[in-house]
């Protein structure tokens, strides 16, 4: 039998372990927040977010108001566990993705 790989585990199965700060980090998870209004992206210090806001603070599904003057968007949080290959969203629900075999059609 073989095992799964890293890459192709959901962020939403991986969300049980982590669901604080403090087992983010841990964990090391890289975490980002991304304006969706601006496309500005910062990466989140998740030692600070922890000292500041408590280490059982959830990232999990929260926006925040955008760091750049003058827009009004909301930054939303996007996570990266060690073994995935790019970021996916802290939403409750994961992002439909189209299948790899009806790509490239029109």
């Amino acid at each position: 039998m073989g095992h799964r790989n890293l890459d192709r585990i959901s962020i939403v199965e991986r969300r049980p372990g982590c669901e604080t700060v403090e087992a983010m980090a841990a964990h090391r998870w890289q975490v980002r927040a991304k304006c969706p209004s601006c496309r500005l992206e910062l990466d989140v210090d998740l030692f600070l977010v922890g000292s500041v806001k408590g280490p059982k603070t959830s990232l999990w599904d929260r926006d925040v108001k955008c760091r750049r003057h003058g827009c009004k968007g909301r930054m939303v949080f996007e996570a990266k566990a060690p073994g995935m290959l790019s970021f996916e969203r802290l939403a409750g629900h994961p992002v439909k993705r189209e299948p790899a075999w009806k790509r490239g059609r029109g």
